[in-house]
Formats: C-alpha cells, structure tokens, sequence
C-alpha cells in the first residue's frame, strides 16, 4: 500500500493551516508521555502498566509550560528514577473552552488514569513550578497519603493576607510536616487509592474546597515544609479579578493555548554530549529514556 503525503499547499486547500501542523514536539498541541511499560512491540501502544513497587505516575496539569519550568521537571523525573523509582509521565491537555474550568477536569482525568495505571503514587504538577531535582523522592519519602511541598511565590502578585498559600499562613521552612486545613494546589502527591472515595466535585473548586473534601473522607493535607518549590506566577485567583480582567485573561489563554510553542528548552549551558538526557531535532529537552526523543536525537546519553 502507497502512503499519502500530504503538502502544507494540500492541508491549506482543506483547510488545516500552518499553526495546525503538528511537526515539532514543542507544538502548541504537543502533548508529551513516556510510560514505564513492561511490554514490547505493538502491545505498548495499548497497555497500561502493571502494578510494581515504587511506581509513581507524573501528570503535569496542562501543557502551557513556565520558562525553565520543563527542564526542572525532566531533571526530577531523571533523578528520581536513578533513585530506583519506576517513573512514567503524562501531561493532562488542556481542551475545555476556559482554562480555569478545564484545571478541575485535567485533575480528574489524571486521578482516573492513575487508578487505571495501577501505580502506587501519583504526582500532579502545574506548568509554572520549578520542582527541584529531590522534590519527589523527598516528598515520597514521607510515605503520607496526601502531602505538599512548600511553595515560594516569586511573583508576589499579592500580599499574602489577600491570596495566601495555605491556612494557617506563613508556614516556615525546615519545620518538617505540618498538617493544614488546605494548600495551594501547585504540586501534589496522592496515594491514588484515596481517589476511591473523593467525590469527582472536589477538584471542580477552590483549594479550601478541596481540603474541605479530603477532611470529609478522613484525609489530612500534609505541607512538607523541608521541600521548598517555588512557583513562577502567583496563583489566579478569578473572583479577585475586575469583569475586564477575567475576560481579558481568557482571551490572551485561549491565544497562547492554540498558538503558542511550548517552552521546553534544556537547562543553561545543557551539553548533550557529555550531560545526562536528550535533546531532539527540535531543540526540546527529555530527562528520561523516551522512545520519540531517542528515534530523533542529536546528541548522546551519559552512561
């Protein structure tokens, strides 16, 4: 059988414009995975892995990557896996209408997966954290059904009496675990056995609502203050917002959602022939083993 090719002047003609090509992994509908299987060959592309120890799923939560927040991202999931954790990835899209709404259902899906996956932890991470190479295996190393890094705004958009992090505020670095009533929901590691019995309305609110849930269900969130993330952008908090403002929000994130590449540069200096990961003919940056970033890379891994 002859394979069609089809042109850029043949996709125009039925209406697939150029911003619609998918041809580079830094696409503005790019999403990226790299599952931990022990399968080969064709049962790959439809199995989800089994059960294993130390099995911990990573949903990045969207795609719309923060500048230097990838590289971070890669250079954990490198560095908890040579810490003996088996390490898959998969980014939630973003594909509601409003940004804000689809946060609730990218979450959702991504509890779901982890069920279905049958991994023991799952992490969730928004696109504007820049995770430290430790955070995970510190944060695993609890072994808490539900635990938090502490984040630094860097943006300090707002004083911290109108757009706190957690309750109660002002927590401190280096005081250990801390319980809290709720947390900003930043970065996340769950136990996936509690989605079980969490209502799938929980993750539609505000973070004081979802602390609210988990307490229903006899679940604490924990904050562990030893495990410092900071956080590019404040967090959006839409009621603080004028009518303009939230409407201008929207316009300008479903724009950079359809359009913009995605920012997944490597770290500063990064020297593929001597340093660990990969860089593709695209210029994007794999921390982990990744079947598309092997099949296309020009440069070496460190052994």
């Amino acid at each position: 059988m002859v394979k069609k090719l089809w042109t850029r002047e043949k996709l125009a003609a039925v209406g697939i414009t150029e911003d619609m090509a998918f041809d580079r992994t830094n696409h503005a509908q790019g999403v990226f995975a790299s599952w931990d299987v022990n399968a080969s060959g064709r049962e790959a592309a439809y199995h989800y892995p089994h059960i294993k120890p130390r099995s911990v799923l990573v949903t990045p939560i969207g795609t719309l990557w923060e500048k230097d927040a990838w590289w971070h991202l890669q250079d954990m999931l490198l560095y908890t896996a040579m810490a003996g954790h088996s390490v898959s990835i998969q980014e939630m899209r973003d594909s509601n209408l409003f940004s804000s709404d689809a946060i609730g259902f990218m979450r959702w899906s991504a509890s779901m997966m982890a069920r279905d996956s049958g991994v023991e932890w799952l992490l969730m991470v928004d696109n504007d954290a820049l995770v430290e190479k430790d955070t995970l295996v510190r944060l695993l190393s609890w072994d808490m059904p539900v635990v938090f890094p502490l984040l630094e705004d860097l943006e300090q958009k707002y004083p911290e009496e109108m757009a706190p992090l957690s309750v109660p505020q002002a927590l401190e670095a280096g005081r250990g675990l801390v319980p809290v009533r709720w947390a900003a929901m930043s970065v996340m590691l769950f136990n996936p056995k509690i989605f079980n019995v969490l209502e799938p309305y929980a993750w539609r609110g505000t973070d004081y609502q979802f602390g609210q849930a988990l307490n229903y269900i006899g679940h604490r969130e924990y904050v562990d203050t030893n495990t410092v993330v900071k956080v590019v952008k404040s967090p959006s908090r839409h009621a603080q917002k004028t009518y303009d403002e939230f409407w201008a929000f929207h316009r300008d994130m479903y724009d950079r959602l359809k359009h913009e590449d995605r920012n997944r540069q490597p770290p500063p200096g990064f020297n593929p022939e001597t340093d660990n990961g990969f860089l593709d003919k695209d210029g994007t940056y794999f921390g982990v083993t990744n079947r598309v970033a092997q099949e296309s890379s020009n440069g070496k891994r460190k052994e």
